[in-house]
């Protein structure tokens, strides 16, 4: 068996940031969220097993999809009995829209992570304790011995500016 060290650390690196898009479709494809950390699990699991196959010259998400698909008309099968379970052509559709966005995710993506780079590294840090890490402001505040109020304003400015700036870089992709 393969130990996780052996692993590419860009495979490790792709895989986990695509957790979220991931978890985004599986959810879409089951029309709910419950089983569907079970379902990304499963995912998971095939993508590691399978990490040797992953071309990285080309995009990771297109190819995790379709792991997740087969995942999901898993679940599915065994799920026929239920009249919960969304048809076979839904869920096609359901995929092939994710699957058509993905090239606008991966250009909003790209904007804010350089959005990101940007930014002074006290925001950076702000927004991965709040965000990253989940602490909520509270406990960010407490912390950095700020006033809740500051801090939940001073976040709101940093959201709206990463905004404006994805929105510009967005925009300038469009120009000829």
């Amino acid at each position: 068996m393969t130990e996780p060290s052996d692993f590419p650390a860009d495979f490790v690196q792709r895989l986990t940031a695509a957790q979220s898009a991931l978890y985004a479709f599986i959810c879409g494809l089951m029309g709910g969220l419950e089983q569907s950390q079970d379902v990304l699990q499963d995912t998971n699991v095939k993508l590691w097993k399978r990490s040797a196959e992953y071309d990285a010259s080309r995009p990771f998400l297109p190819w995790a999809y379709s792991f997740a698909r087969w995942e999901v008309m898993a679940w599915r099968k065994k799920q026929q009995r239920s009249r919960l379970v969304l048809d076979d052509d839904l869920v096609a559709r359901v995929a092939s829209h994710f699957e058509a966005s993905l090239p606008q995710a991966e250009r909003e993506l790209a904007a804010l992570e350089g959005c990101l780079a940007r930014l002074p590294e006290r925001q950076r840090a702000l927004l991965e304790a709040r965000y990253g890490q989940g602490e909520t402001v509270r406990a960010v505040a407490r912390r950095l011995g700020q006033p809740e109020n500051a801090l939940a304003a001073l976040l709101y400015r940093v959201r709206k500016g990463l905004h404006d700036c994805i929105t510009a870089t967005l925009m300038q992709e469009k120009l000829p």
